[in-house]
């Protein structure tokens, strides 16, 4: 494992002690206590928004001076100077509702402490006790205390303590007895009500010989907890003290030479959900499972969705509910597979953890990882136990947990769907999706009934459809209901799109809808996530591989593997042969993205691209349809583009009816877009399937919407063309007169152009008209 540098070399942030910013070792004036302040906050979430109300309220308090904003605007001004020579190293950026301070963890003390911490768990004493003395170094003195760093200061020296108090467990542990005592004791006198560290200190005393004074330490804890505090020693406490009187043997030198492992019984799962509704399918799917579990190999399980369907809700309320099932214990580790502020945790780190819950010891633990799993497999096969490895990156990241024997069942959750792991080790995958309406709605009104706030059937429909339906939406809308802003506010708040997203974050916890697709979106390839951007700007509510090919300017085995990755992690859902849908949620985060990350002319570009793609895809299944009368030919203005292969009617007619909604909605935004022409010409290429297909009232939507565009720009010809489509449909559904004043039109202006073509279709609209008004003179 990497140890921190300790040459000074580069940009470093540190909080453990006075805050500053180092540049090779020196530091760098960053301004006042305010300044600093700032700079605070943003290090303890870092890579994280924080907004400016966030920011003004960790900073003043419920006193914030009336200029706040713009004082902080000034600060974050002030740090970006100092940041500007080092925008590789980290950078301070303005991210709705607020600021963002990106850097990589490793560049700052307190993350790097924390990484240490973690990785010393389950490690052997020695190792443990090294990378704990390390992180405990990293400390150069006390936070100044003043707001807003008062509660930080005293979470930091708690932090400090916990690291201390576990490196003498590991000193302790190698025998390390008689130099820990005066450690100890100016520890106690620091911290005189610390029953860990007092613990700590009986023990080194015991083993020192000093059974005396170790016995004198407890008694002085004791009445000092009951003279100050009015209570008794805590349990482990009292039990360290009648070991003492009765000199049990184990509180002897801990090296007592090799033992077999002790069998212990694990219960690591976390709390249950409150309640968990909609998923009555997938849980008897679950129980199915275990009842039909392998009898040669362990049984895994793969729930797999996407950010915030409820993956790890499900998990642990089954595990929960079927822990009787499982005499041997449950083990559960989260992998940190999709954290945005801490690395996922590998196997290597995993594997110690559940050895010691297994009744390992310690001095037993085995060195290399590999003989870590040997053990772990040992142990478990012919135990009956539920492993349940949440928020896994990827199949590689929970392979070496997997138990050997058959009597264990792994339960593994994931954003991506782990084809590799259903594939190699025949994990039954379990696909988790939105809840239903129904479920969905019954959760809005029972939150709301908590809440005490009346609402209507209607209300809590509108509202769960406006989460699209997805459980984390729906608990973040259940606890804004808690706070009395009026449910009406509220779905006006979740119907306007460019603020649905914001609606949908709580401030001050780590619920949020945004946050969590970002994640989602952080992990993908930088090809994959360009991808998912444009199809932000996609109107349409589905999408295929030769859409992405246009976009992306790639041929569309590429595109389909773009789709293929972009499935995997839950961004996307198969609809059909590669067909993809896009949940609104995660539609809204790709819009918001391609705003934010992408350029006006770049968004300019795409439209465009897509735009060439269906004209083109359009003209090329209308000829199946009908020989055109127009020279519009868009598959020879874009002969490189990838088109469908369609080689009939009858496949020309099936793609028009895949892509219509898709082509709707394009409609609707070429016109916003103002390309006009545009708009028409696509009315037009579209024209003889509205004959075969559609209603009146989409036919003369479309031709009504396409004559408006065609006279926006003065285009006569295109206005001759979408009056002739309109005629042609008024025609077709007997509103004769109004098709003849259409079709006369047409003919004026053809006329007018000397358009020979343009002239006979119109006088054929005009003695259709005549004919069908008996009109034959």
């Amino acid at each position: 494992m990497a140890m921190p540098s300790d040459d000074g070399v580069g940009l470093r942030f540190t909080v453990l002690g006075p805050v500053q910013v180092l540049v090779d070792g020196e530091p760098v004036v960053v301004g006042g206590p305010g300044a600093r302040a700032l700079l605070l906050l943003l290090i303890l979430h870092a890579n994280q928004v924080v907004s400016v109300d966030r920011i003004v309220d960790g900073m003043w308090g419920d006193d914030p001076p009336a200029t706040a904003r713009t004082i902080v605007h000034g600060y974050v001004s002030r740090l970006r100077r100092v940041l500007e020579p080092h925008l590789g190293l980290a950078q301070l950026l303005t991210r709705a509702p607020g600021y963002q301070l990106r850097v990589d963890e490793s560049r700052v003390d307190l993350f790097e402490a924390r990484r240490l911490w973690d990785a010393a768990r389950g490690q052997p004493s020695a190792r443990r006790a090294e990378l704990l003395r390390t992180a405990a170094g990293l400390w150069r003195g006390p936070v100044p205390v003043n707001p807003p760093t008062d509660a930080v200061a005293v979470e930091l020296a708690e932090l400090r303590l916990v690291i201390i108090a576990e490196r003498i467990e590991a000193d302790l542990e190698l025998g390390r007895h008689a130099e820990l005592i005066g450690e100890l004791r100016n520890l106690v006198r620091e911290h005189p009500f610390d029953e860990v560290l007092v613990g700590h200190l009986i023990r080194a005393l015991y083993r020192a010989g000093q059974r005396a004074d170790a016995l004198e330490t407890y008694r002085t804890f004791r009445r000092r907890v009951a003279d100050e505090l009015g209570i008794d020693p805590g349990p482990p406490l009292r039990e360290l003290h009648e070991s003492l009187l009765r000199d049990d043997p184990t509180l002897r030198e801990p090296d007592q030479g090799p033992a077999d492992p002790v069998t212990v019984v694990p219960a690591q799962l976390p709390p249950a959900a409150s309640a968990l509704t909609g998923r009555d399918r997938e849980l008897a799917w679950l129980n199915q499972l275990a009842d039909d579990q392998d009898a040669v190999a362990s049984t895994v399980a793969v729930i797999t969705g996407a950010a915030g369907v409820g993956k790890s809700a499900l998990a642990v309320t089954w595990g929960h509910r079927v822990v009787r099932r499982f005499p041997d214990g449950v083990l559960f580790a989260g992998l940190r597979g999709f954290d945005p502020n801490r690395p996922p945790l590998a196997a290597a780190d995993v594997l110690p953890r559940f050895l010691l819950a297994l009744g390992v010891r310690p001095a037993e633990l085995p060195d290399e990882p590999g003989e870590q799993g040997a053990l772990y497999r040992s142990l478990l096969a012919t135990r009956r136990v539920l492993v349940v490895l949440d928020d896994a990156r990827d199949s590689e990241h929970v392979r070496p947990l997997l138990p050997g024997g058959s009597g264990s069942l792994v339960l593994v959750t994931s954003r991506r769907r782990l084809d590799g792991l259903v594939a190699r080790s025949g994990a039954r995958p379990l696909p988790l999706e939105t809840l239903a309406a129904g479920p969905a709605t019954r959760l809005i009104v029972d939150a709301a009934e908590m809440a005490g706030v009346p609402i209507t059937g209607r209300q809590a429909a509108d509202l769960a459809r406006l989460c699209d339906h997805l459980p984390l939406a729906l608990r973040v809308v259940a606890a804004r209901l808690a706070v009395p802003s009026g449910v009406d506010e509220l779905v006006l708040e979740l119907s306007d799109e460019r603020t649905r997203l914001a609606a949908l974050d709580l401030e001050d916890a780590d619920t949020s809808v945004r946050a969590a697709l970002d994640i989602s979106y952080r992990g993908l390839h930088p090809a994959i996530g360009g991808a998912f951007r444009m199809l932000g700007l996609v109107p349409g509510p589905t999408v295929d591989p030769h859409v992405v090919a246009a976009l992306c300017g790639t041929d569309v085995a590429a595109a389909r593997r773009r789709l293929r990755s972009l499935a995997e992690a839950s961004l996307l859902t198969e609809a059909g042969a590669h067909r993809y849908v896009m949940h609104d949620l995660v539609r809204l985060h790709a819009r918001d993205l391609a705003v934010t990350e992408l350029s006006p002319s770049d968004t300019e570009e795409v439209l465009g691209r897509l735009l060439d793609y269906y004209l083109s895809a359009c003209d090329q299944s209308r000829r199946l349809l009908h020989p055109p009368r127009d020279d519009l030919d868009f598959r020879a203005r874009h002969p490189r583009l990838a088109l469908p292969a369609l080689v009939s009617a009858g496949q020309a007619l099936e793609w028009f009816d895949a892509e219509w909604p898709n082509l709707s909605e394009l409609l609707r935004a070429t016109v916003l877009a103002g390309r006009h022409r545009h708009a028409w010409q696509l009315v037009l290429l579209t024209s003889h399937y509205l004959t075969t297909r559609s209603t009146y009232a989409d036919w003369s939507h479309w031709g009504l919407t396409g004559l408006q565009a065609a006279r926006a720009v003065r285009d006569t010809e295109g206005e001759v063309l979408m009056l002739i489509v309109l005629a042609t449909a008024r025609s077709r559904y007997g509103r004769a007169a109004e098709a003849l004043e259409d079709a006369q039109l047409a003919l004026r202006l053809a006329t007018e152009l000397g358009d020979q073509r343009h002239i006979y279709a119109a006088l054929g609209n005009v003695g259709g008209c005549l004919y069908e008004q008996r009109r034959y003179l």
